[in-house]
């Protein structure tokens, strides 16, 4: 009898190659274990083998009804259409996790590609490259590049109080357009509804097996979400990616997750005879609460949302996603698929262990708090022995006495044994603070938490350039300051409303060991040209002019800034024109390569990327745009 179910199995199997016997003998082995036949796969690869050899034609048995002794090759043909509905069947369960693996795979191969470029660029082999023509029209075309031509990137586009939306660069936008292309194509493929009667009629074959396809794939998606969102991502050092580029790619992934799942609910419940009595099953009531879920994450992370009312998006983004898993984990439990939902969240445990673990090793430490400035305040605590600092570095910072999830990203500097954040007054937290500080008279003491270091990977590429443009405005400031401490060769370009601005800056613009331009907006006074320590050392309402005996006789009983550069500081008091200024710095430059390196407002940091994507294949040298400026 094994014998001739043997040949019928392979017989009615489309794939006669010997690998697939094995997988047949393997399954056959597997399925009996439940019996009392428990034997290896190769006991029933000899069985079948047996069978070939001692098997008789059907038509040559007489006597049908009589016992047979030998294996015989049976009638198939009833079976057939059963047989082909079956493998539509799982060919559409397959599908869908193939094509899961399809979405994975096109990360890893972007990934890849973005490691390759980030390690060129970190061991100084992309400084010879980007002369060259053709990297030039990759940087002109597709690396430096807005979506649209001198369009936006950190600026919202649209109406900003109603529902501004972050355009994609160039770069960001053909992955995206490759990954909807690859969704279409996955939709796409055949669902083989016609082939067999495995269920009432060719259309509720199609709707259960878009429903099938569909649901995997949702499924497939939810680990790369949740890698993209993690701030402990290893991804950002491997290539280079801004956490910024982590969390687009998060983003897109949600919506087409989201259309997966939508389109899986809608299908299936097309398919189902009877929703209510689907509805009695605990798997169903969690797939449609998963799908809830889902939809009210989607609706609290619009734009308008997501803006006016930050704290509360976070809050409850994580929340309403822990119940999303929850659901999905018990939605999958009954019927298979949770090896995704398992590698989720280990990918989300993983995150959230090592945050709590380099919370625990800051632990909450007294700051200083100090108001420098109409709308910024400092934050100084002790640097930990095993903080490991580069310029660019930013780490989350928690204040003690408000909710202990509540956390917001800051850069951070090195100031001697201190950590600094200066850190502009917006809404929430950052006002909560700031009003404080201005009924304690400008400083108090308080106990924050740095969850960190993070980031600071781009001074390593940075320093294989000989010269460095350095472009610094509003919240920008400190980290591209910190930059210009760094290099050996260069000029600092800052753009500040008022010069008590600047100046709130004085620890970290004395060690700058560049010349500084200045660019004051919001004053008028006449341009000067000063040493770097005279203009540290000035009083606030000094001028130009103003460079009495009784300003220096107060300034000696204050204190004098120390000064580790002998560079000038030239002060414009009129607004810059940022085109004009890039072009001529790099042309002017006697190096062959020049790295720019930028952080400020999103409307600048958009004039400084159209500037450099339009001119970088006119300048003849080796030029690298480094953004540091990050979307939250």
């Amino acid at each position: 009898a094994i014998g001739t179910v043997l040949l019928c199995a392979t017989e009615i199997s489309v794939d006669q190659s010997e690998a697939y016997m094995d997988v047949i003998f393997k399954a056959v082995a597997n399925s009996c274990k439940s019996s009392s036949y428990h034997y290896d796969w190769e006991y029933y690869r000899d069985q079948y083998e047996n069978a070939t050899n001692y098997d008789i034609p059907l038509k040559s048995i007489a006597n049908k009804s009589l016992p047979l002794y030998n294996p015989t090759h049976m009638n198939l043909k009833p079976l057939y259409g059963r047989y082909k509905a079956y493998r539509a069947f799982y060919f559409n369960l397959d599908s869908g996790t193939w094509f899961s693996v399809g979405i994975c795979g096109y990360f890893l191969l972007l990934i890849v590609i973005s490691a390759l470029f980030n390690f060129a660029r970190n061991i100084g082999c992309s400084k010879t490259a980007n002369n060259s023509p053709l990297s030039k029209a990759l940087q002109k075309y597709v690396i430096f590049s807005p979506m649209a031509p001198n369009g936006k990137f950190a600026e919202p586009w649209g109406p900003e109080k109603w529902f501004p939306v972050l355009l994609p660069n160039r770069m960001q936008f053909i992955a995206d357009v490759f990954l909807f292309a690859l969704q279409v194509a996955f939709y796409c493929v055949s669902y083989r509804q016609d082939e067999g009667n495995l269920f009432k009629t060719p259309s509720m074959a199609w709707q259960r097996y878009v429903a099938d396809r569909t649901g995997i794939m949702s499924f497939g998606k939810i680990p790369l979400l949740i890698l993209f969102a993690g701030r402990n991502n290893f991804l950002l050092w491997i290539t280079g990616w801004s956490y910024s580029t982590c969390l687009h790619f998060h983003k897109i992934l949600a919506w087409w997750m989201s259309l997966d799942a939508m389109i899986h609910s809608v299908a299936y419940t097309m398919y189902v005879t009877s929703y209510t009595r689907s509805l009695q099953s605990l798997y169903f009531q969690c797939g449609v609460a998963a799908t809830v879920l889902c939809g009210v994450l989607l609706l609290f992370a619009l734009p308008p949302i997501r803006k006016a009312y930050y704290e509360f998006f976070f809050a409850t983004h994580v929340l309403l996603a822990i119940g999303f898993i929850a659901m999905c984990w018990y939605h999958c439990r009954e019927l298979g698929w949770m090896e995704w939902m398992i590698a989720a969240c280990c990918v989300w445990f993983f995150d959230r262990l090592v945050r709590v673990i380099r919370m625990c090793a800051f632990g909450y430490r007294t700051a200083v708090l100090t108001v420098v400035g109409d709308d910024l305040f400092k934050v100084e605590v002790e640097k930990p022995f095993w903080w490991h600092h580069t310029p660019g570095t930013f780490s989350y910072m928690y204040f003690a006495g408000i909710l202990f999830w509540e956390s917001h990203p800051f850069t951070t500097v090195s100031e001697g044994d201190k950590l600094c954040a200066y850190i502009r007054v917006k809404k929430g937290v950052t006002l909560r603070v700031f009003n404080k500080l201005l009924k304690n008279k400008n400083q108090m003491t308080w106990k924050v938490c740095l969850e960190g270091p993070y980031g600071g990977e781009v001074p390593r590429a940075l320093h294989k350039y000989e010269d460095t443009l350095l472009l610094a405005g509003g919240s920008g400031v400190p980290g591209i300051v910190e930059h210009a401490a760094k290099v050996n060769r260069g000029k600092l370009i800052w753009v500040a409303q008022t010069l008590q601005l600047v100046k709130a800056y004085k620890p970290l613009i004395a060690n700058v060991k560049t010349d500084i331009e200045i660019y004051v907006t919001r004053e008028q006074q006449a341009d000067r040209t000063t040493s770097l320590e005279a203009f540290l050392n000035e009083s606030d309402n000094e001028t130009s002019t103003d460079s009495n005996t009784d300003s220096s006789d107060k300034e000696s009983e204050t204190g004098l800034v120390k000064v580790h550069s002998s560079g000038n500081v030239k002060i414009i008091y009129s607004r810059p024109n940022i085109q004009d200024l890039i072009d001529a710095n790099v042309r002017d430059s006697p190096c062959n390569s020049v790295g720019i390196v930028a952080c400020g407002p999103p409307k600048m940091m958009d004039e400084i990327r159209n500037t450099i994507t339009n001119n970088v294949t006119v300048w003849d040298k080796s030029v690298d745009y480094f953004d540091e400026f990050q979307i939250w």
